[in-house]
């Protein structure tokens, strides 16, 4: 889901008259709902495949999940990011774009610090199997599913002492449209 968002933010920064008039309404719930799908189907394979059956085919399901992870996802998600700040860093809407900017740059880094770990894990499990790494890797994952709101409230917040308001004042601080 964080490369669709990456993917769609820079749709919508590089070709904002497109994203606005031309792009297909039920596009973000299509692929959304796609995603799901698949996430929900490839959980259901490792599941059954690896967990319960311990079979043979299990390395097969892995390979697929890393595939798409590091020749799919991944790649698409940093591209769309790298020029997202690229652009948003030579645009001309310069009071907008400090934060979305800091947003961008946080979202990606940590995405790379925490999920890209447990992805090089399971990798690596094809030839050698740390347990104790693995338990690092998944707490790395789990921290990374839960960042990006608070990322995004750091951010509304950006450049006030303290925090006053509510968590949605935050939110529309973060995402309003000047």
């Amino acid at each position: 889901l964080l490369t669709a968002i990456s993917v769609e933010r820079c749709l919508c920064v590089l070709w904002p008259f497109w994203y606005r008039c031309h792009r297909p309404k039920l596009l973000s719930v299509a692929m959304c709902f796609l995603l799901w799908l698949l996430a929900c189907v490839l959980s259901v394979l490792v599941y059954f495949v690896c967990d319960l059956a311990h079979c043979k085919h299990c390395w097969m399901v892995l390979a697929i999940l890393c595939f798409l992870n590091f020749c799919l996802f991944t790649p698409f998600m940093i591209l769309s990011n790298v020029i997202l700040l690229i652009k948003l860093k030579h645009s001309s809407w310069q009071h907008h774009s400090d934060r979305m900017y800091t947003v961008v740059f946080l979202a990606v880094f940590f995405f790379l610090l925490f999920a890209i770990p447990l992805s090089a894990e399971i990798f690596l499990n094809f030839f050698v199997y740390v347990k104790f790494v693995l338990e690092i890797c998944l707490l790395l994952a789990s921290i990374n599913s839960s960042i990006n709101p608070v990322i995004y409230v750091l951010a509304g917040c950006y450049r006030e002492s303290t925090f006053r308001g509510s968590l949605k004042v935050a939110l529309e601080r973060v995402f309003e449209d000047k």
